[in-house]
């Protein structure tokens, strides 16, 4: 009688088991890597790379190939995805500081975790975060249980300290509590702690959003790795290598999954956060982007479109895909769906993408707008426009002045490589008009032709007196007195950029002479940490050694956020009878409070100083 017993209700406390295993949602894990090109997957065309794990999880499911992220760089793409918002709406349109104390993205916005959490799930971060480096903005405060990981852009793997400007700082966070694992290599780390994670919550439904920081600088793939690809040259070894670490710690992930029995019931979702980067920290380069024109920070289609796959064995036919037009903000609604969740925010963008992934449907995606910096750009079916374009991926020259709009259709020529825009003024029109439709597009977006004027100090001898920094510094001094006038593109080639730094020139006239005013135009986009001078100040000399009391033109206050995107500043005095003017244009310094940079350095670019 006490066996039968015994036996009956084993039966039962298995099938319970059995009956939630079937009901249970399905598990979601995104797979976010970082910094890696478009093509750079060996299932994606890049041949000498290898990447058996990233392979067989797209041969498992669906592989896009026309897939886009809403920003060019990091902390936007990040949010967006989140979020299921372009980076605009969702309120971190550029990089999050990497500092600790300043805000990210809004407290506010609902991210997946926090709409995942309200069904019961279960909700971990584990690898880089940068959307905030608040408590209300780091991951425990945006709807995760658990985090682990760095806070800012990017670490060292082995100190796990940042190191990209100074005071050197630690950056290794577990539940809001630092934590030091010295030598330990950091995505060793991240493996264990996914592990972890998983086989702790495998009797509930959970999310974890993995965000692996590689193949982001600094380029330190494991040792294994670097003998494989040791016959490759540089950057494309050590960046080649890295892919292949990651590569390993998804296979570890993959078998975990399957070893705990998860793996038929979780959705796994990979890609990239945007295109390659050809920064200096990375040697330049080493990532791919294929055909395709542009990298990080460019949108161009080689820094924003990225390689993408869903797998979910349990609901999604393996060895598909898919060549519609699909963006990261499509994530969210999707795993709602997935998840049986039938309630969204009304203001979320994204679209589910059920449909496109299990019954190959059209994209609902018939236009879809991007704005990065100074950049921004328009896709409407086959057609694209890119106003202020930039490209660092060196596939190209732009022509400052007959590029700043710049047309395409991607479907003849995904390279982006012939401006289309002078063929085709009515569809470029027609662009523009939809485009400043946007409630985040501004008129002043709209290139205009640069201007030439005549002031008395064109092409006068002109003297630095503080450099500016050595990716902004054009063709030097004389661009602030040749004549012509910089568009609101900060990469135009007129302007000169300065880091948490003060202009400062000195003009020789040739002969003393009569002067009224001087004027020095400036750039103000909060977006890119470029804000407007704190002043102008002018004095003047007969001999080029003493000079008068300066005179002052002060920034108006409030005039930052405004929205303003160019301005002058001009001061003005009767009867200034001098041969050498002297200069200085006041930097903010840091970034000010209302601002996501608060307390970082601040940009200043100044061109044309009109004198007359």
């Amino acid at each position: 009688m006490t066996k039968r017993l015994l036996i009956s209700l084993s039966y039962i406390f298995f099938f319970t088991v059995y009956t939630l295993a079937q009901t249970q949602g399905p598990n979601v894990i995104i797979i976010l890597t970082d910094d890696q090109g478009s093509i750079d997957m060996n299932c994606y065309g890049a041949d000498d790379l290898y990447t058996p794990h990233m392979d067989a999880l797209a041969a498992s499911g669906v592989q896009f190939n026309q897939f886009y992220v809403a920003a060019p760089v990091c902390s936007p793409s990040r949010a967006s995805m989140l979020t299921g918002q372009n980076p605009h709406k969702a309120g971190l349109p550029g990089n999050a500081s990497s500092q600790k104390g300043h805000r990210g993205m809004p407290s506010e916005k609902l991210t997946i975790a926090e709409i995942l959490k309200a069904e019961g799930y279960q909700t971990a971060h584990i690898g880089k975060w940068h959307i905030g480096y608040t408590p209300e903005t780091r991951p425990l405060g945006q709807g995760f249980d658990y985090s682990f990981g760095h806070m800012g852009g990017c670490i060292d793997n082995y100190s796990h300290f940042f190191y990209w400007n100074g005071p050197n700082r630690h950056d290794l966070w577990e539940n809001g509590q630092e934590v030091w694992y010295d030598g330990t290599y950091f995505g060793d780390l991240m493996a264990e702690k996914a592990d972890e994670y998983i086989k702790a919550h495998k009797e509930q439904s959970f999310f974890m959003y993995y965000a692996i920081n590689m193949p982001h600088y600094p380029l330190q793939p494991k040792g294994e790795w670097r003998d494989y690809y040791k016959d490759l040259e540089m950057p494309r070894r050590d960046y080649a290598a890295f892919i292949s670490t990651i590569d390993q710690y998804i296979g570890r992930l993959i078998n975990t999954l399957e070893e705990e029995g998860l793996r038929d019931n979780t959705i796994v979702i990979l890609q990239s956060d945007h295109g390659h980067s050809n920064e200096t920290r990375t040697f330049g380069g080493g990532g791919s982007a294929g055909p395709y024109r542009g990298s990080k920070f460019s949108l161009f289609e080689g820094g924003i479109r990225v390689p993408a796959i869903i797998s979910y064995p349990q609901e999604i036919k393996a060895g598909q895909q898919r060549n519609q037009m699909a963006l990261n903000i499509d994530w969210l609604p999707t795993i709602a769906d997935y998840c049986n969740i039938e309630s969204l925010p009304d203001d979320i963008e994204g679209i589910s993408l059920k449909g496109v992934i299990e019954n190959d449907t059209e994209s609902a995606h018939k236009q879809f707008i991007w704005k990065s910096g100074g950049s921004w750009a328009i896709r409407q079916g086959d057609w694209k426009l890119l106003g202020y374009p930039q490209d660092n991926s060196g596939k190209g020259t732009l022509d400052p002045d007959k590029d700043l709009l710049f047309l395409v259709n991607i479907k003849k020529d995904k390279s982006e490589m012939t401006n289309l825009a002078s063929q085709y003024p009515e569809k470029t029109d027609a662009l523009i008009k939809d485009y400043l439709s946007w409630e985040y597009a501004h008129p002043e977006d709209i290139p205009k032709k640069k201007e030439t004027i005549k002031h008395k100090a064109v092409d006068r001898h002109i003297e630095l007196l503080t450099p500016p920094h050595g990716k902004y510094k054009s063709k030097g001094a004389e661009t602030l007195n040749d004549g012509k006038t910089g568009t609101r593109f900060y990469n135009d080639g007129q302007w000169l950029g300065f880091e948490g730094k003060d202009a400062e020139v000195i003009i020789d006239l040739g002969q003393n002479t009569l002067i009224n005013s001087i004027a020095v135009s400036a750039l103000n986009n909060p977006e890119a940490w470029i804000f407007l001078p704190r002043s102008v100040e002018l004095s003047w000399s007969d001999n080029g050694t003493t000079f008068s009391n300066a005179i002052q033109k002060t920034l108006e206050p409030g005039l930052l956020r405004k929205g303003i995107l160019q301005h002058t500043l001009r001061i003005e005095q009767e009867d200034i009878h001098a041969r050498y003017l002297k200069v200085k244009v006041r930097n903010t310094g840091e970034c000010p409070d209302w601002h996501n940079g608060k307390g970082s350095p601040a940009w200043l670019f100044i061109d044309e100083i009109i004198v007359n």
